[in-house]
């Protein structure tokens, strides 16, 4: 999860009840904390449209008794909604990257 082009509007969010507790970078920012530290990117990708284009069933509750995200996240529901609005406006965008340390 990276930073957007615009700063986060809808909260709460799985990573940060409030603006207060948003720490986001934005993914080039990322990339240059992670080459500061010593690695270098195999390989770093912006994977956010392929994520909107499915389905949202992964947000469905777990059934009783079973261990969902709800066990860590409270309220999961509405943050996964707002996340979801976040990244449909830009605000947020999901990254990943395979890095390894620089030789």
């Amino acid at each position: 999860m990276a930073a957007g082009s615009t700063p986060t509007t809808h909260f709460p969010l799985p990573w940060a009840s409030d603006p207060a507790d948003n720490f986001l970078v934005s993914p080039d920012a990322m990339q240059k904390l992670l080459t500061d530290a010593g690695l270098t990117a195999d390989r770093f990708e912006d994977t956010s449209s392929a994520h909107l284009g499915k389905s949202t069933a992964n947000a469905t509750p777990a059934a009783q008794g079973q261990l969902g995200l709800s066990v860590f996240v409270d309220n999961l529901g509405e943050k996964a909604g707002n996340a979801r609005r976040s990244l449909e406006q830009r605000q947020v965008r999901l990254v990943r990257g395979v890095f390894r340390k620089a030789e």
